[in-house]
């Protein structure tokens, strides 16, 4: 069974390989970064082999969220699809998919891919109407 930092190696080698990326810094956990001393990055991933990936969103997950949110620029939350990719989400798409707001209940992001497509999003509570490119990070990130 690989360990987190595996995952989080695979997003964080594609950062740091843009040209953009002046800094990267731990933030709050150990899964959340702070990029450029201004966006931030929480990384969540799936050890699914295969789509569709599910990842669980507890309520102190989705406090986190909401604090990081208003303590930095901006937010995106990075979902490490096993070997198959990352899709980027920033924090307007994850409100869509999940209502931060309501942290009584546990929430979860589905995240499917066809082969050669890109990747459908949907959440407990809502569905994004179009899909998400793997290539869509890190540049989503670097353009704050």
């Amino acid at each position: 069974m690989y360990d987190y930092t595996f995952f989080h190696g695979s997003a964080l080698v594609r950062l740091i390989q843009d040209l953009r990326t002046h800094a990267v810094e731990l933030y709050k956990g150990n899964h959340c970064y702070l990029v450029n001393k201004k966006s931030c990055i929480y990384l969540k991933h799936s050890t699914k082999r295969l789509s569709p990936w599910q990842f669980t969103f507890l309520s102190e997950h989705l406090s986190e969220i909401a604090e990081i949110q208003n303590d930095t620029k901006a937010l995106f939350v990075i979902l490490i699809c096993n070997d198959d990719g990352i899709c980027c989400l920033d924090y307007q798409e994850v409100t869509q998919l999940i209502m931060v707001g309501n942290m009584d209940q546990t929430k979860s992001i589905r995240v499917s891919r066809s082969t050669r497509e890109k990747y459908a999003v949907s959440g407990t509570d809502g569905k994004l109407s179009y899909k998400i490119g793997n290539s869509d990070f890190p540049q989503k990130v670097l353009r704050v």
